[in-house]
């Protein structure tokens, strides 16, 4: 960090500059003319002072990666920063070229059911009262439009406003989490008669701070009676500070205080943030032409042909304009799932009408939460049944459900019974406590919607028959870990346990799984509590709790503070001790533990005896959860600063030369050299079957580019190998063989590179995190990959991103294992075939139908 608040004016001239890294900065503004650098394909510009971006940025037609976030930016709105570089970029270009201001903005209107959410719409839009206006159900969304109150000199503006109407019963608040955004207006109302605590101020204050938290509220009193409405306005502006900016009455059938509720409506949207923004406007005519569309939802095709009726013709630039209006909510549309890729809603109401429907549906919730996709039959009757394949996806897409294994039925979260199961015998087993664990807890400042039951739907992968609508067990695929997690709502507390002989990584994937579900909440106060490990002469656990922020405060200072005094026990404890597992390790601080039980495992292996191979088997996947952590910190390394948007290419290479040579050897001219791309299927990487790789001379390229990207991999790719030769067939030896000789390989021609380049990247590998040369050194090889192979087929890998937020590139098996429905763990002794291996090399077996999936 410099402190830079601005670039200087010979910046634009550096016109060669492919790669800007200003993250950290102090900026408040980019050089108008920084498009002249048209060679730029990295900007990154994270955690600066940005509230617009130059429109000549839009000249930057080679920029791939760009990094935004942490910067107040009006312009571009945040929905096209959200959906990548080119978006960006293609956003921008067209502003160039026509810019228009657009005058739009929403008004979520929320609070309890039959409060008079509707009939309030209507009396704002001069509509006569209906004093018999149905329940919402689900969601409704209308139109009000108002005049300016400051418009620019000159003009007359009219502003117009989406209002969302959401059903105020709680089964639904789940399915409202996903519209509820910043940059909108929120009118909370109450009913006066039952009063402002019947009416549940607190939990929608509550809810609105945790999803929305720099949004103005407007709290509005109904059902007004000859008392005038009371409520302790002070103290909930206290304890909501910067959220009520007004409080007022009105009532809709007689209209007294609608014509003042519409003025303060009228002035504080035309303070919200995009208000008068600046878009191409072509965007904004196509994006008001899919307003006014009046199907429900249509092809891409429909899509793409009403966007070019507007006047967006160019592909990339509906791509990006159709992400920004899904990140709107004015559609929905998932271009990277197979099974919803051919449809758009236009009409999220819609949608959500249809998903009410199965929460409000009795025999769902006689079946315990399970929705038999018989009764679609019933309760999508009016629409067609590929129709009802895509509803139920969409239910899976909002963590709302997922399908069982037999793909007849789906389990709807929110629908599960309140009452757990028995799950004590099996959790507090003897064989379960003798096992190593890791805990987490997280106090919150209320539980929202969908915590846990995001998070069980999000993490079905590893589900249980053993889950209720506040907590589930989890059991991985290798049927040795387990896990627990449970939510207390009185105590509004969450927590997250794991078990097994190496419960690390097993925590680390469901710890990331469990912070994804809360970052939907970004207002949520969240503490993170870990437990005293220490345990009484009876066995008695300590009750104190640790504030995770602390003890990593405590080790960042210079010097560290490694250990810290219980005040229940009066001991010191190692810090470093209580956040082993529950912070990610360095990818290149390797255990030597994991060294010496690679070590027995193979010879174990090799004597390859049954009573051994009996005795092996949590070995195996002790291990094998050691290198899927190690291999999951390597990837979360190297993408630390990327996006899903922008994990160009694969990650992970194996180098094999061409015509086999004895090790040591060093280049010689004429040598050539595959570059295999792997699957990165944490703890399961491996070579792709029937996959030609891409080859590449010994050349100043392969030397300066190939090889320091191989020393970077090599320490991780090295305990691939013991993993899968131990206990396995001959085939498998054979493999373990050959992957030796290709390791031996890589170590000789790093043993052959220059002094003084040895020296460098060993100086690197002293360091705990990626630098900036390292960076360099990925997007080199990522250039190099992308001139290999034009098309960007990567060997049929596929990109997945995971529940859990990283992204992996992986081959159709593993894929697979990500998908809804695929999988269920259920008891925990299924498992997960291994792809095939390189070479015609037949998959490898897992001994005694176990696996070693890092899940």
């Amino acid at each position: 960090m410099n402190a830079l608040r601005s670039l200087p004016g010979w910046f634009p001239e550096l016109t060669a500059l492919t790669d800007v890294w200003l993250n950290d900065n102090r900026l408040t503004a980019l050089p108008e003319d920084i498009g002249r650098l048209t060679s730029l394909r990295w900007l990154m510009l994270s955690e600066n002072e940005l509230t617009e971006l130059p429109r000549s940025l839009g000249s930057l037609r080679d920029l791939v990666r760009l990094s935004l976030d942490g910067n107040p930016l009006s312009s571009p709105p945040p929905e096209v920063v959200a959906a990548g570089a080119r978006a960006v970029v293609s956003f921008l270009a067209e502003t160039q070229e026509d810019p228009v201001r657009q005058w739009s903005s929403k008004i979520v209107v929320v609070g309890e059911g039959r409060v008079g959410k509707t009939s309030l719409l209507r009396a704002l839009r001069g509509e006569d009262h209906n004093p018999n206006e149905d329940s919402t159900h689900g969601l409704t969304v209308g139109s009000l439009d108002m005049p300016h109150p400051h418009p620019p000199a000159g003009e007359s503006v009219d502003m117009r406003l989406s209002t969302w109407d959401f059903g105020g019963q709680e089964i639904y608040h789940a399915t409202h989490q996903f519209f509820l955004t910043d940059r909108s207006l929120f009118l909370l109302l109450w009913d006066a008669q039952i009063g402002w605590e019947g009416s549940k101020l607190h939990y929608w204050l509550d809810m609105i701070k945790a999803r929305a938290p720099h949004a103005p509220v407007v709290l509005v009193a109904t059902h007004l009676g000859p008392r005038p409405p009371d409520l302790p306005l002070e103290e909930l502006r206290e304890t909501y500070p910067g959220l009520i900016v007004e409080s007022l009455s009105a009532d809709s059938a007689s209209g007294e205080g609608v014509e003042e509720v519409r003025e303060v409506i009228r002035q504080q949207v035309a303070s919200l943030p995009l208000m008068g923004a600046t878009w191409p406007r072509t965007w904004l005519r196509a994006a008001d032409a899919v307003r006014a569309a009046g199907e429900k939802h249509v092809t891409p095709e429909v899509l793409g042909n009403l966007l070019s009726e507007a006047g967006v013709r160019e592909p990339s630039h509906q791509a990006s304009l159709t992400a920004a209006l899904h990140s709107l909510g004015d559609l929905l549309y998932y271009p990277d799932d197979e099974e919803l890729c051919d449809l758009v809603v236009l009409r999220p109401q819609w949608l959500t009408g249809y998903i009410s429907r199965v929460l409000d549906s009795e025999d769902v919730l006689n079946e315990g939460g399970l929705f038999r996709h018989s009764f679609g039959n019933t309760l999508w009757q009016d629409v067609e049944r590929s129709m009802r394949r895509h509803l139920i996806r969409m239910m899976e897409n909002f963590d709302l459900s997922y399908r069982t294994e037999d793909q007849k039925a789906s389990l709807v979260v929110e629908l599960l019974p309140w009452n757990p199961p028995s799950y004590q015998e099996d959790w507090n087993s003897l064989e379960r406590l003798e096992q190593r664990e890791l805990r987490l807890k997280y106090r919150l400042h209320t539980v929202p919607p969908g915590i846990p039951t995001w998070f069980i739907a999000r993490e079905h992968r590893f589900s249980t028959p053993v889950r209720w609508r506040s907590g589930a067990l989890l059991k991985h695929p290798d049927g040795v870990h387990a896990a627990l997690i449970t939510v207390d709502r009185h105590a509004k507390t969450a927590e997250l346990r794991v078990r097994g002989s190496y419960p690390h990584d097993f925590f680390a994937v469901l710890k990331d799984g469990f912070e994804q579900t809360l970052q939907r909440y970004p207002g949520l106060d969240i503490t993170r509590l870990v437990p005293c490990p220490h345990r009484d002469e009876d066995g008695t656990a300590c009750r104190h709790e640790f504030r995770h922020e602390q003890l990593r405060a405590r080790l960042d200072r210079r010097p560290p503070l490694e250990t810290i005094e219980c005040p229940e026990h009066l001991e010191e404890v190692e810090v470093a001790y209580l956040l082993q597992g529950i912070e990610r390790p360095a990818a290149d601080q390797m255990a030597d533990q994991v060294l010496e039980r690679l070590d027995r495992l193979e010879i174990a292996g090799q004597r390859r005896h049954d009573e051994v191979r009996g005795g092996i088997e949590q070995a195996r996947a002790e291990v094998s959860a050691m290198v899927a952590e190690q291999q999951r910190g390597f990837l979360d390394v190297l993408r630390r600063e990327q996006s899903r948007m922008e994990a160009v290419c694969p990650s992970v290479l194996w180098v094999r030369r061409v015509s086999r040579r004895e090790a040591g050897h060093r280049l010689r001219p004429g040598d050539v050299f595959q570059l295999h791309l792997c699957c990165e299927a944490p703890g399961e990487w491996h070579l792709l079957d029937d996959v030609e790789p891409y080859e590449l001379p010994a050349n100043s390229e392969f030397t300066n580019t190939v090889l320091p990207y191989v020393h970077h991999t090599l320490k991780v790719l090295k305990y691939v190998v013991p993993v899968f030769g131990a206990a396995l067939g001959t085939a498998s030896e054979d493999l373990s063989k050959m992957m030796k000789d290709d390791l031996e390989l890589m170590k000789a021609l790093l043993d052959g590179l220059p002094d003084e380049t040895r020296r460098q990247l060993s100086d690197r590998e002293s360091r705990s995190t990626v630098i900036a040369n390292d960076h360099a050194e990925y997007r080199e090889m990522f250039a190099l990959l992308k001139q290999l192979d034009p098309e960007e087929r990567w060997g049929g890998l596929n990109k997945v991103t995971t529940p859990e937020g990283p992204t992996y590139w992986l081959c159709g098996e593993h894929a697979r294992f990500y998908r809804q429905g695929v999988l269920g763990v259920g008891t925990g002794r299924e498992t997960v075939a291994l792809p095939a291996q390189a070479s015609g090399t037949p998959a490898l077996p897992a001994s005694d139908g176990q696996n070693a999936s890092g899940g």
